[in-house]
């Protein structure tokens, strides 16, 4: 993102300042509640996210969350090591002393911070919507701080007389500038950054982890509502269950004598309850849960 340091000669430049939690064993794998209408049968995605941060190993990951949202949000930050003395004078916009990680996206913020050498990054899971029954896309990154960080926002200013030399020379620096806000010491460790959106991603959560594993992406799926890829339906006044998989709308019996059907085809979708007709009994109301 580029940070507000400098300006050109354009006069109608705006001034304004402005390894993750194992499940435990005996646990029973939680179902997520389905989002029913006659275009949808979803689960949310940021819901499957907040599993995985619910079940992080420790407590960490909330300073890398908000250390991301900051620098999404902030127009200039610079990444400080911790308890660092900082003055103004560090952030000379001509030459700051501390590099700029500010970004419109967490993943852009990540990429900022490696290239400092703070943290190191690599992609674990990669899903779209089509794949699984997720109202939407997410991503999961397993990042290494291998040096712990502080941020430190900073407001950049341009005088009248700044902007002045900017229309008439082209380029200009602000020449006002002050810090505004430095956020906690992100420590060392391992986290996972928790992203969901098809085209453009947002973040959700980060889950600090005890390390990284080669069955990571497995681990993941262990994890009570983060999987999304199997939908069980059932009628509460016949007993017929039926199940699908992998975002598919056609559903299979379920060790049960009953017909396949198509949610295509369903009847009497009711978006409040969740339910549509019973296609086995025709009087029964049939409930999804997706896991």
């Amino acid at each position: 993102m580029d940070c507000r340091r400098e300006r050109d000669g354009n006069p109608k430049l705006s001034v304004s300042p402005t390894n993750t939690a194992h499940l435990t064993e005996g646990s029973v794998m939680t179902m997520l509640e389905a989002c029913v209408s006659q275009f949808s049968l979803t689960v949310d995605a940021t819901d499957t996210i907040q599993a995985l941060v619910d079940s992080s190993d420790h407590p960490w990951g909330r300073r890398l969350h908000d250390a991301l949202k900051f620098a999404t949000y902030a127009e200039c930050v610079y990444a400080v090591e911790p308890y660092a003395r900082v003055e103004v004078a560090d952030f000379r916009p001509d030459a700051p002393k501390y590099p700029d990680v500010a970004d419109r996206s967490a993943s852009g913020v990540l990429g900022e911070l490696q290239a400092a050498g703070y943290v190191d990054t690599r992609d674990v899971l990669q899903e779209d919507a089509g794949q699984t029954y997720l109202s939407e896309g997410r991503t999961v990154t397993a990042v290494h701080v291998v040096r712990p960080f502080a941020l430190v926002g900073v407001d950049y200013r341009f005088s009248r007389e700044a902007n002045s030399r900017a229309i008439r020379y082209g380029h200009a620096y602000a020449d006002r500038w002050e810090i505004t806000e430095r956020a906690y010491t992100v420590p060392a460790g391992w986290y996972l950054v928790g992203e969901t959106g098809d085209f453009t991603t947002d973040l959700v959560g980060v889950a600090g982890i005890s390390g990284d594993s080669d069955d990571l992406l497995c681990s993941l799926f262990e994890i009570e509502g983060f999987g999304a890829s199997t939908c069980l339906a059932g009628c509460g006044s016949c007993g017929m269950r039926w199940s699908a998989d992998s975002g598919s709308w056609h559903f299979r019996p379920d060790d049960c004598d009953a017909d396949a059907w198509d949610f295509d085809d369903a009847a009497e979708i009711d978006d409040e309850s969740g339910t549509v007709a019973c296609p086995a009994c025709a009087t029964g109301r049939v409930g999804f849960s997706i896991f």
